[in-house]
């Protein structure tokens, strides 16, 4: 019997990306760099979709819309318990059996590989919780197995972790996100900014984004405070 692996403090700040903008944003994990992740810490391990033995990939709910089953197969040959995914379109509604596509399939094997990571291994867990995610400086090395106990929820601090020399954090550092109504004062700034476009184009290279928009990369208490400090010294 091969136990299962708890990748439950594995993801990063780094590791999450946000789409959408305002009471809309969501934050995820791309479905490849979870697979990446598991290829790391979960070897020996690899996602599949189970196959009905009537209609393939797609199986039929009793309402008659869609829906996948996943699961994880070990290379000994154990398996997770199965794990269902509905087929849905962007609004996530749930699709008719009779009307999936190839990439309504695909777009579904996806979604069921990040949820059932999370279900059944814990990867990513926070995002679906609304969790503070772990500092992104992650070790290199294995860290020593140590009794000190973990933190608190009460003790998660509120701003982003201060680095150490030599590239090391404290391991009871959080990194939180900035709630809707932080992130939309700070839009709101920047939108006011007379030297806007200076000012874009200096958090870009600050955060190495490539993408023309910066509204949907504004998620850490570090970003507002390079975004009010830049405004401060820089006036109009």
């Amino acid at each position: 019997m091969t136990d299962y692996p708890n990748l439950g403090d594995v993801i990063t700040q780094a590791d999450v990306s946000t789409k959408g903008t305002g009471s809309y944003a969501a934050d995820y994990i791309n479905w490849c760099r979870v697979s990446h992740l598991l290829h790391d810490h979960a070897p020996g391990w690899q996602f599949a979709i189970k196959s009905h033995p009537e209609t393939g990939h797609v199986w039929k709910s009793p309402d008659g819309t869609a829906y996948v089953v996943g699961c994880f197969e070990h290379v000994n040959g154990n398996d997770t318990p199965y794990f269902p995914q509905a087929v849905m379109d962007n609004r996530n509604n749930a699709i008719a059996f009779e009307k999936v596509t190839a990439r309504d399939l695909t777009d579904a094997h996806r979604r069921c590989l990040c949820t059932a990571a999370a279900a059944q291994f814990g990867l990513g867990w926070q995002l679906w919780a609304r969790e503070p995610v772990e500092n992104p400086h992650r070790d290199t090395k294995p860290a020593l197995q140590q009794d000190t106990p973990k933190a608190e929820p009460s003790q998660v601090r509120d701003t982003q972790p201060k680095v150490e020399p030599k590239g090391k954090t404290k391991p009871d550092a959080k990194i939180v996100f900035l709630n809707e109504d932080q992130i939309e004062e700070v839009k709101a700034a920047v939108k006011a900014y007379a030297k806007r476009d200076e000012l874009i184009a200096a958090f870009k290279k600050q955060y190495k984004i490539m993408a023309p928009r910066i509204a949907d990369r504004i998620q850490f208490p570090e970003h507002k405070e390079f975004i009010d400090k830049y405004i401060a010294d820089n006036p109009a």
